[in-house]
């Protein structure tokens, strides 16, 4: 769980940096306010980093594998979480669009918005430079293994 909420953390930071920072398009106030959550949240992910650090500590590196693991299956259900949010927004665009979509456009539709709501919500986290550098210093492997698997949510 622990690194579930350290990837939230980064995938948090990043949204910051990579929609909300350099738009000039933004209403001022709102990208202010943004920008103080953002400065909020580095100490949390700050924090948190430490808090895996020490959780791991005592760990034996079968029990750092089994911890992946267990990201891994939550990451999982998050996913399955972002392709039923993908079928509701589907519905929801028909519904204000006033007219059903074809099979082939709803299909895209849903595709395409599960890949972007994996991205947000699970690309982001697991492909964080901050987040890759505490599984590193867990272990070399768990860094790598996490690497293999982001490529899919990008």
């Amino acid at each position: 769980m622990a690194l579930t909420i350290l990837h939230i953390e980064w995938m948090t930071q990043r949204h910051y940096i990579d929609s909300v920072q350099d738009d000039q398009g933004l209403d001022p106030q709102f990208k202010s306010l943004l920008k103080h959550h953002w400065m909020e949240e580095a100490q949390h992910a700050k924090l948190d980093a430490l808090m895996v650090e020490a959780l791991a500590a005592g760990l034996t590196p079968a029990e750092h594998a089994a911890a992946v693991d267990e990201y891994l299956e939550i990451g999982g259900m998050l996913d399955g979480g972002l392709k039923q949010q993908a079928e509701l927004d589907s519905m929801s665009l028909e519904k204000a669009i006033g007219r059903s979509l074809c099979e082939s456009e709803r299909d895209e539709l849903r595709k395409v918005q599960h890949q972007a709501l994996r991205w947000t919500f699970l690309g982001t986290g697991m492909s964080h430079p901050r987040f890759l550098e505490s599984l590193e210093r867990l272990a070399p492997a768990l860094r790598s293994r996490i690497e293999a698997v982001a490529p899919a949510f990008a």
